[in-house]
């Protein structure tokens, strides 16, 4: 039988110090020492994946606004970010709540309930015209222009996956 054990992130953060967040333990954060929650990141222990804390609140004018606003983003004192695909966006998603739709306890400051996050994630259109993304308020989780103007982004970082042998 394989685990994934807790994974640290791929890219080295100098000093780095991952406190676990107490409300919910699925998840840690990395201060940046900026004083604001927008420098900071967040590890999803559970996926593996690292966030951005504070999504920026400013509506990006597109899907391709986004990637590049995601491409240029610092957080954690790093660059390198993404658009998630829809299928690590959901991986946040607690089904049982609503209004945010994460997880009780977690991490997270300034997620707008009436915007919807993109994600990397290409649409059924042939070619693809549109982008999946979610809805952190409602739950919804749709196939949207990538022209529109109303939507913000979330990002996790890439870690490398390491699996491990346990017996039993």
């Amino acid at each position: 039988m394989y685990r994934r054990p807790f994974i640290r992130p791929l890219w080295d953060i100098t000093e780095a110090d991952w406190q676990d967040w107490s409300p919910n333990p699925r998840f840690a954060v990395f201060d940046a020492g900026t004083g604001t929650p927008t420098d900071d990141a967040v590890l999803d222990k559970e996926t593996g994946l690292v966030w951005e804390r504070s999504p920026a609140m400013d509506k990006k004018a597109s899907w391709n606004a986004a990637i590049v606003y995601s491409d240029t983003k610092v957080v954690g004192h790093r660059k390198g970010w993404r658009l998630p695909t829809i299928e690590e966006l959901l991986s946040l998603v607690d089904p049982a709540r609503s209004n945010p739709t994460l997880p009780a306890g977690h991490p997270f400051v300034n997620i707008q309930a009436d915007y919807f996050y993109w994600s990397c994630t290409l649409g059924m259109s042939n070619p693809p015209s549109d982008a999946w993304g979610y809805n952190f308020g409602n739950g919804d989780t749709s196939n949207v222009a990538k022209t529109a103007p109303r939507v913000c982004v979330a990002r996790p970082r890439r870690l490398r996956p390491r699996l491990t042998r346990t017996d039993g």
